[in-house]
């Protein structure tokens, strides 16, 4: 089945797919400093190998993230040299590269989903189908749900191979693309439950 993205989400997801394949060296530091331990060799073997092949299927049916992926792959490669270079330094330098980037990943998707929704919001003000008040709660909620969906496709990518060794930065762009999407559809759906009433938090007594 094809991927169907729009063009807010595709490029969320190229942010969080390509900062999760630049973290490839650094993860399999920490794969290196203890990571290999938490799975058993076939498990690990077994995850790569379905991991890539569901890349290479994604990225055969073609789709608006096929390029990018493609790019994200020569991007890992041509500037590989200074990650690996933070990476030898240690699981600790490695840790820190992974946060740098998973924050810069954040802020990155904070201001797409930010920006669209301020687009969106400007045209709903002047409409009249929307208050000032409430676009402010949108964009900000946007913005919100943007920074943690990237971050959590960014994690992704980094916490696989950490787990399981060496995988493509193709697959891994593919698999913080999609994790991306996931948690972005995810966190809308709560914020739409939550402003529907749905979900409501509920005191208990003390005892």
């Amino acid at each position: 089945m094809r991927l169907r993205v729009k063009q807010v989400d595709a490029l969320r997801s190229a942010i969080a797919g390509t900062a999760g394949a630049s973290l490839r060296d650094a993860a399999e530091a920490l794969f290196e400093a203890g990571g290999r331990k938490v799975l058993p060799a076939a498990v690990q073997r077994a995850v790569r190998s379905t991991i890539e092949q569901e890349a290479s299927r994604l990225l055969a049916g073609g789709g608006v993230l096929q390029k990018s992926a493609s790019a994200a792959g020569r991007i890992v490669e041509g500037g590989a040299g200074a990650v690996r270079a933070t990476a030898l330094q240690g699981a600790r330098a490695a840790g820190r590269q992974i946060l740098r980037s998973m924050g810069a990943a954040a802020a990155a998707g904070a201001l797409v989903d930010g920006g669209w929704a301020t687009v969106q919001a400007v045209a709903r003000v002047r409409s009249g189908s929307m208050s000032q008040r409430d676009a402010v709660v949108h964009i900000a909620q946007e913005a919100g749900t943007g920074a943690a969906a990237t971050a959590v496709g960014t994690v992704a990518a980094a916490l696989l191979v950490t787990l399981t060794g060496g995988v493509g930065a193709p697959a891994l762009f593919m698999v913080a693309a999609a994790s991306t999407l996931g948690a972005k559809m995810g966190l809308d759906a709560f914020v739409r439950m939550r402003a529907a009433g749905a979900i409501r938090a509920v005191l208990q007594p003390a005892r």
